[in-house]
């Protein structure tokens, strides 16, 4: 008879952290689909501007807001990154536990536990797991994990 699993580690939710939890479970759009709006919306108030009797402000407005989108796709990582930063849990200390019930994860400001059964999809990625659940996604990094853990996802 085999003893039931258990894998507890720390870790610091730091930049690093953050900058891989984004590139590994951000889906990025192509990048026409990405700038898609803020093309029709810069195209649409340039029109506006030169060939209709629309208030200026209003169509100028509209043209700006096309290129403050385009910012907004370009920068989306590191505006992202700056939140997770700015949040009350960066650089603090994670207390993460794998078992036969499910995964926690336990920090000064709260704990958060979800079950086997909440879990709709444990997916592999390059660097770690993508766990798919009905409250969202989480992402859980290889470089907290050893290999009798890594291989407790795989199962």
């Amino acid at each position: 008879m085999t003893a039931p699993f258990s894998y507890t580690t720390t870790y610091l939710l730091d930049k690093s952290h953050f900058r891989e939890c984004y590139t590994e479970t951000v889906k990025s759009k192509a990048p026409g689909n990405a700038y898609f709006k803020s093309i029709i919306l810069g195209v649409g108030g340039l029109i506006l501007v030169f060939f209709t009797d629309v208030n200026p402000y209003a169509a100028w407005f509209v043209a700006v807001l096309g290129g403050v989108e385009a910012l907004s796709v370009y920068y989306h990582q590191s505006w992202w990154i700056a939140r997770q930063m700015f949040s009350k849990t960066a650089n603090t200390e994670v207390t993460l536990t794998i078992d036969e019930e499910g995964v926690a994860s336990r920090t000064a400001q709260g704990e958060l536990r979800i079950t086997w059964e909440e879990i709709t999809a444990v997916t592999a990625t390059e660097l770690g797991w993508v766990l798919e659940h009905k409250l969202g996604r989480n992402y859980i990094s290889n470089s907290c994990l050893d290999k009798e853990a890594a291989a407790f996802f795989n199962r």
